[in-house]
């Protein structure tokens, strides 16, 4: 049987674990039995990341998105990636939009709840993210109609990552960072209106509570 190799805090794995639930897959969800980051993890995975997919024949499969795409490949029945054209090129944007925009922004935040050493200029960063999120909210008002809107890869991507936006913000400010961005606001609710995303969602918000535990 295949396996998932992740962690439950990260938005990565989390992302990959809600598409397995939703195509309704045999794969078993495991903690690495290496610590990341040391040479015997590197030797093992050399890209050094997590998720990793254990294929059946021994190969690992790593990086998120690829190991989606490879699931929707292998495993067409229950399909998240849309069939119409247009439909999964506004996915893959949603997808690419996480990627390459929200989780850079994000990452001073990470940074600085990891190494308590780590300084950045948090008004700067805040402006950021806050502009990141417009550019998001009027994507999706010009884009999505969730009343005719299927759950989608892109929707299971930013998902995870938009969680932690005010996980990570917010333990530097009292603003509410997507205040008056309705679209946004808007899609956060439905997206967690599905039970495997929300699965997910409280699967990383326990995680983190037991890292600030063990942390305090």
């Amino acid at each position: 049987m295949m396996q998932l190799i992740n962690l439950n805090h990260s938005p990565y794995a989390t992302r990959v674990r809600i598409l397995i639930r939703k195509k309704k897959l045999e794969i078993d969800m495991v903690a690495p039995t290496l610590a990341l980051k040391t040479p015997e993890f590197m030797a093992a995975y050399p890209l050094g990341k997590i998720p990793l997919l254990a294929l059946d024949d021994g190969q690992y499969l790593p990086e998120s998105i690829a190991i989606m795409e490879y699931l929707e490949d292998a495993f067409p029945e229950h399909a998240c990636r849309p069939n119409e054209p247009l439909a999964a090129a506004k996915s893959r944007v949603m997808a690419s939009f996480t990627d390459t925009h929200l989780a850079p922004a994000l990452l001073p935040y990470f940074k600085a709840m990891m190494l308590p050493e780590f300084t950045f200029d948090k008004n700067a960063q805040y402006d950021v993210v806050r502009t990141a999120l417009e550019k998001l909210d009027q994507w999706l008002k010009a884009n999505i109609v969730l009343e005719n809107h299927a759950l989608t890869m892109g929707d299971i991507v930013l998902a995870p990552t938009f969680w932690w936006v005010d996980v990570t913000v917010g333990l530097h400010t009292k603003n509410d960072i997507t205040e008056g961005f309705d679209s946004l606001n808007q899609w956060w609710d439905w997206v967690r209106s599905d039970a495997d995303v929300q699965r997910g969602i409280n699967e990383m918000a326990s995680a983190f509570a037991a890292f600030q535990s063990q942390r305090s």
